[in-house]
C-alpha cells in the first residue's frame, strides 16, 4: 500500500540568502477552494508578515507570481479562513439547520456576499469545514501510524487521539453527524462526504496492509479495504454513541475493539478469508 500524501496544514521551511544564511522563516499554507480540487500554497515570511501564494494545483511546483496577485490571493485565503472559523463557531452554537449565512458573515465581520463568493451556499460551507477537518484527521492519523513502531501501538495511539479530541471538543463531530443526515437526501453532498471518508479509508487500509506484513503474511487488497471499513465504522459509530450517552462508552473502548480486530486478523486465517470474500462494490468497479 503506497503512502498517502495530503497537504500539510502548515509546513515550516527556511529561506536562505547569500552565504547560506537563514533570511526568513516561512509557512507553506495550502488552501483548498470548495469548487475545485486545487490548492494554492501561500508562503508566509514570518519576518515580513505577508502571505505570498507561489503555486496552484494539486501537485504544482512553486512559481513566482506578480506581487498584486500575491496580495489578492493572500487576502482571499485569509477571508476564506476567517469565514470557516466563524462558521464553525456559529454552527456549534446554532446547529447547521438553525444557522444562517447572515450570522456567519456577521461573526466573521464580512458581508453575506463574501460568504457566497467563497462557498456559494450554506451546504458548501459546511462541506468545506468537514473536508478541512477530515484532511487534518488523515494527516494526524498518518503521523501517528508512522511514529509508532508496532502493530499494537498504532491503533491504540490513533484511537486514543480520536476519542481525546471528541471529549475535548465534540462540535466538529456533531457537525459531521449533521452533514451525514443531510447527505442522505442530497446526492452531491453524499458524494463529497464519501470522498472525504475515502481518504480515511485509504489511510486505514494502508495500516491494515502494513500490519499484515508485520505479522508475516500478505493480506489481499480486498481484506485490507474491508478491515479499513471496520475501523472507520468503529471510529464513527462509537463516537456517535458517546455523544448521546458519554458514560456508556469509555475512551479506551475504540482502541480495545481495534486491537481485537487486529488479533483476529493476525491469528485466524478463516477470519482473513471472510474479509477477503466480502462483497466489495468499490473493488468491483475498479
Amino acid at each position: 500500500m503506497g503512502r498517502v500524501h495530503v497537504p500539510s496544514v502548515c509546513s515550516v521551511a527556511g529561506m536562505r540568502g547569500p552565504g547560506g544564511r537563514l533570511s526568513c522563516i516561512v509557512n507553506l499554507v495550502p488552501v483548498r477552494y470548495y469548487d475545485t480540487r486545487e490548492y494554492i500554497y501561500c508562503v508566509v515570511p514570518v519576518n515580513l508578515g505577508r502571505a505570498m501564494p507561489i503555486a496552484a494545483g494539486p501537485s504544482a511546483r512553486p512559481a513566482l507570481m506578480p506581487r498584486g496577485d500575491f496580495d489578492r490571493s493572500a487576502r482571499k485565503a485569509q477571508t476564506r479562513s476567517s469565514l470557516l472559523a466563524a462558521a464553525a463557531r456559529v454552527y456549534a452554537r446554532r446547529g447547521f439547520g438553525g444557522a444562517t449565512l447572515d450570522e456567519v458573515a456577521a461573526e466573521a465581520g464580512f458581508t453575506k456576499g463574501a460568504v457566497y463568493s467563497h462557498f456559494g451556499s450554506k451546504e458548501n460551507l459546511l462541506l468545506a469545514l468537514m473536508e478541512e477537518h477530515l484532511a487534518s484527521q488523515v494527516a494526524e492519523q498518518i503521523a501517528l501510524f508512522d511514529r509508532e513502531t508496532t502493530t499494537w501501538e498504532r491503533p491504540l495511539a490513533g484511537s486514543a487521539r480520536w476519542m481525546e479530541q471528541l471529549e475535548q471538543d465534540p462540535d466538529p463531530f456533531r457537525l459531521f453527524v449533521e452533514l451525514w443526515v443531510y447527505a442522505q437526501r442530497d446526492e452531491r453532498l453524499r458524494e463529497r462526504l464519501a470522498g472525504g471518508l475515502d481518504a480515511l479509508r485509504v489511510t486505514f487500509a494502508r495500516f491494515a496492509a502494513e500490519s499484515a506484513a508485520d505479522a508475516g503474511f500478505q493480506a489481499p487488497p480486498q481484506a485490507s479495504e474491508q478491515f479499513a471499513n471496520l475501523m472507520l465504522g468503529l471510529g464513527v459509530g462509537l463516537p456517535m454513541l458517546k455523544l448521546i450517552d458519554p458514560d456508556s462508552v469509555p475512551a479506551s473502548l475504540l482502541g480495545a475493539a481495534l486491537s481485537v480486530l487486529i488479533r483476529s486478523a493476525e491469528t485466524d486465517a478463516e477470519a482473513r478469508e471472510l474479509l477477503a470474500d466480502a462483497d466489495l462494490p468499490r473493488a468491483a468497479r475498479a
